[in-house]
């Protein structure tokens, strides 16, 4: 009984240890040298976007002061404007309606306007969480063409002062609106008389 039941242990070890065996075995990953990439299909906003970061002057913006310097620097070098020193204020909150404005609405507000040397622009953040690259390039020279330009809103097919703003649209269309922005092509201007701005 002895010897049969010595056997039982050692077969049923056995067959433990050629388990356990076979269980490591089986979790070994297979290893290949072959280099997988995946087919990721992109977006045409994403397509758009990689257009406008590949362009020398907008590819560098990261923060919103940049969205400044980079309007700054196409103003001056491209169509001769003179901007100097600016004391600079652009901030995204929640909610950028104040006391004098019911617009929360709005997905940016330019409190700047016939201020010369401020630059006073507050973007709500939700809508700037949503919105691509482009779009926030096309927002951004919206509110800098009203605090820096004194450019009230317009009606136009695609204008950047429009309101609402535009959706989003190619690199090339964009430099067109940009150009006629900076250029003041159809654009109406504010009265900085008037005791609303003062």
């Amino acid at each position: 009984m002895k010897k049969y039941f010595s056997k039982i242990v050692i077969v049923s070890g056995i067959i433990t240890v050629i388990i356990i065996t076979r269980c490591s075995n089986d979790e070994t990953p297979e290893t290949s040298s072959e280099i997988v990439v995946p087919n990721i299909i992109k977006t045409e906003s994403q397509l758009r976007d990689e257009a406008y970061r590949a362009d020398p002057i907008y590819g560098n913006i990261k923060t919103l002061d940049d969205y400044w310097l980079a309007f700054k620097t196409i103003g001056e070098t491209q169509y001769g404007y003179d901007f100097g020193n600016q004391e600079v204020k652009i901030i995204t909150d929640l909610t950028i309606a104040n006391s004098d404005s019911n617009r929360d609405d709005a997905a940016g507000i330019a409190f700047g306007s016939c201020k010369e040397g401020v630059i006073d622009v507050a973007i709500n953040a939700d809508y700037w969480s949503e919105y691509s690259f482009n779009r926030r390039l096309i927002l951004m020279w919206h509110e800098l063409g009203h605090d820096v330009l004194n450019a009230a809103h317009i009606e136009g097919e695609r204008a950047i002062m429009n309101t609402p703003i535009p959706d989003e649209y190619d690199l090339d269309i964009f430099k067109k609106e940009e150009a006629e922005l900076f250029n003041g092509t159809d654009l109406i201007f504010f009265d900085c008389d008037d005791p609303y701005f003062n």
